[in-house]
């Protein structure tokens, strides 16, 4: 898989993802607050693209396919940087199961790689399709626990709670993926990793 560029306005993905809904790997610049962007780093994170061309992604700004959502503009500089993309991508066969019962610990399949895999529990993520399955990316810091976020940064540093709404360890005395929420978890099923684009992107192109 190689990243292709969205195009000046981001027409080129939007064409793609309407003749081919599904879920995309996306590659933006890191996005440092309110309207203010560093191209210095990138975010990476696979979204789901619909038919009515809404995204669901952590990231606030990316929310459908028109062209001021699918570029990135920097009120500070003016710039307005682009977007690559690679995809469609689909999650695999299930390849197992985890489950946390009250006072016996966790039994069952944990991912043993960092990385990006599908995950679905049963009270879902923020970032899933219609069957409740989303992409989760594990990072081991120092051989500890896994711990997983919404996104990945391009500079091998974790992504900030801030910017992407949770980094919570992957197994926890609460529960597994989240303990802090609302709804504890207690089982989870994954259906492998995702193929990752290999062939590094380009630096992101200042539109204007």
């Amino acid at each position: 898989m190689e990243w292709r560029s969205g195009g000046v306005d981001g027409g080129l993905f939007r064409a793609d993802a309407l003749a081919r809904p599904g879920w995309y790997w996306v590659l933006r610049p890191r996005n440092e607050g309110e309207r203010r962007y560093d191209a210095q780093v990138g975010i990476l994170l696979p979204v789901l693209v619909r038919g009515d061309e809404r995204v669901v992604s952590p990231l606030a700004d990316l929310r459908d396919l028109s062209p001021s959502s699918l570029t990135c503009l920097d009120e500070d500089t003016g710039r307005r940087y682009g977007t690559f993309y690679v995809g469609p991508v689909a999650p695999g066969a299930l390849v197992g199961r985890l489950r946390h019962s009250p006072g016996q610990g966790f039994e069952g399949y944990v991912p043993d790689q960092p990385g990006w895999v599908w995950v679905r529990t049963r009270a879902p993520l923020q970032h899933v399709d219609a069957d409740g399955v989303g992409p989760i990316f594990l990072r081991s810091e120092r051989g500890g626990p896994l711990y997983a976020y919404a996104a990945e940064r391009t500079d091998g540093k974790a992504a900030d709670v801030w910017e992407l709404g949770f980094a919570e360890p992957l197994l926890s005395p609460g529960g597994i993926i989240d303990a802090s929420g609302e709804v504890e978890r207690r089982e989870a099923e994954f259906f492998g990793a995702i193929p990752c684009p290999k062939v590094k992107a380009p630096a992101f192109p200042v539109l204007r």
